[in-house]
C-alpha cells in the first residue's frame, strides 16, 4: 500500500465537534487517507466538561491533546491561553507531521492551529468561513484564519462569494453547506418521551432548549441574559433545559444568572453542562423552541424542523431561513417573538433551510485525496 496523506482534524469544543464528527469518520474510514485528532482548548476544561471524552466515547484515537491552561474568562486570560495553545500545537505538529490541517469555524481557541501551520508551512484547510457574525470578536478570528487558510469548505455561496472578494481562489473554495446538517440526519433517534425521561420531566409535556453565549464586543450580556429568563417566566407551561456557556469573555456573568434562575425554579428547569452531540440534536429536535444565541438555533435547526428564537447581536449577519426569528433584547420583544415562533407550522410553510449541503463529505474526501502541499502553499491573492 502507498503512502497515506495524514489528515489532522484539530477539535477545541462540543460546539465543533458536532460538525466535525462526520468528517473524522468518513476519514477514519478511508483507505488512502490516515487521520489525526488532536483536542484543546473547551474540550480540557475541567469547568465545562472534559468534554474530549466524548470523542473517545465515539470510537475515535486522540493523537494529541494540547491544553490551553485557560484559567479565567477575561481578555487577558483568554491571551495567555491562546499563547500556550500555540506553543503546545507547534510541538504536537513536530511530532504528528501532518500533510494537511483542517479546522472549523472562527473560535479564539482556534486560532492558534491556524497561525502555527502558517509560519510551519503545513496547508490549512477551512471549514466555515466566509461568514459574518458582528455581534462577536469571531468575525474578525473567522476572517484572518481564511487568509491563512489554503482550501476553504463553506457553507453557502454567499460564504464563497465573501471569500473571493477577499482575494481566494475561486478554485481553492468549494460550497458544502453544513456537515453537522448532514451528520444529523444519520445521528441515532430519541423519541420526546426518552427525552422527558433524560430530564426527569413529569409536569411538562414541552420544553425550550435554552443557550446563551456572551456577546464578545459590547456590554449587552447584563442585560440580554436579564431579559431572557424574564421572558421565560411568562411561558408557565413549559419546561427549560439551559446549556452551558462556552469559555467566551462574559460568560461567567451569563452562567450566574442562569444558575440562579434554576434554583429559583428547581420543578421547572434544569442544566446540562455537555450533552453530548447524540442528545444535543435529539432534544433540538423534540424542542417546542430553541431560544439564545447560538449558532445550532440558525445553521442546525431548521433541518430538525423546529423554529428558534435569535436574541441579540451575536450571530448579526447570518443568513436566516424562516422557522427563526429575530429579537432584539428588549424584554416585549423577546416575548413576542417566541409566541411567533411557536405559531410556526412547519406542515404549511414550504422553505429550504439556508444551509443545507449534499454529498458533503464525499466532496471533502475527494478533495482531501488530491492534495498537493507544494501547490497548496503557493497561494496567491487574487483581485476581483
Amino acid at each position: 500500500m502507498g503512502y497515506k496523506n495524514k489528515i489532522c482534524i484539530i477539535s477545541s469544543s462540543r460546539a465543533d465537534y458536532n460538525h466535525l464528527y462526520p468528517l473524522m469518520l468518513g476519514i477514519k474510514r478511508s483507505k488512502e487517507l490516515d487521520l489525526q485528532i488532536i483536542a484543546t482548548g473547551m474540550h480540557l476544561i475541567r469547568k465545562h466538561g472534559m468534554t474530549y471524552k466524548e470523542i473517545e466515547n465515539d470510537k475515535f484515537f486522540i493523537d494529541r491533546k494540547v491544553p490551553s491552561k485557560q484559567k479565567t474568562v477575561s481578555a487577558n486570560s483568554l491571551v495567555e491561553a491562546m499563547a500556550t495553545e500555540l506553543k503546545g500545537i507547534a510541538v504536537a505538529f513536530s511530532q504528528l507531521k501532518p500533510d494537511l490541517v483542517i479546522i472549523l469555524g472562527d473560535r479564539y481557541d482556534i486560532f492558534p492551529a491556524a497561525i502555527a501551520t502558517h509560519i510551519l508551512q503545513i496547508p490549512l484547510a477551512h471549514i466555515h468561513g466566509g461568514e459574518v457574525t458582528s455581534g462577536v470578536i469571531d468575525d474578525g478570528i473567522r476572517h484572518s484564519i481564511s487568509k491563512l487558510a489554503n482550501l476553504h469548505f463553506v457553507a453557502t455561496n454567499e460564504f464563497k462569494n465573501r471569500l473571493i472578494s477577499m482575494g481566494e481562489e475561486n478554485k481553492s473554495i468549494i460550497n458544502i453547506g453544513s456537515l453537522a446538517v448532514q451528520g444529523n440526519k444519520k445521528i441515532k433517534k430519541y423519541s420526546k418521551v426518552d427525552i422527558l425521561k433524560r430530564f426527569n420531566i413529569i409536569n411538562y409535556n414541552q420544553y425550550f432548549v435554552i443557550t446563551v453565549h456572551p456577546e464578545t464586543i459590547n456590554s449587552n450580556n447584563k442585560k440580554l441574559i436579564k431579559n431572557i429568563l424574564l421572558a421565560l417566566e411568562s411561558f408557565k407551561d413549559y419546561y427549560f433545559i439551559f446549556t452551558g456557556t462556552n469559555s467566551d469573555t462574559d460568560s461567567s456573568i451569563i452562567s450566574k444568572n442562569i444558575n440562579e434562575f434554576i434554583k429559583k425554579n428547581k420543578k421547572q428547569a434544569a442544566l446540562i453542562e455537555s450533552s453530548g452531540r447524540e442528545l444535543y440534536v435529539n432534544m433540538m429536535k423534540h424542542s417546542a423552541l430553541i431560544i439564545g444565541n447560538s449558532s445550532s438555533g440558525i445553521i442546525e435547526s431548521p433541518s430538525l424542523h423546529t423554529a428558534s428564537i435569535n436574541i441579540g447581536n451575536r450571530q448579526a449577519g447570518r443568513p436566516l431561513s424562516k422557522p427563526i426569528f429575530s429579537s432584539s433584547y428588549e424584554l416585549s420583544d423577546i416575548i413576542t417573538k417566541i409566541n411567533h415562533g411557536l405559531k410556526f407550522d412547519f406542515n404549511k410553510t414550504k422553505f429550504k433551510p439556508k444551509y443545507q449541503g449534499n454529498g458533503s463529505i464525499e466532496k471533502i474526501i475527494n478533495r482531501l485525496l488530491k492534495i498537493n502541499k507544494n501547490k497548496l502553499l503557493h497561494k496567491k491573492f487574487f483581485d476581483k
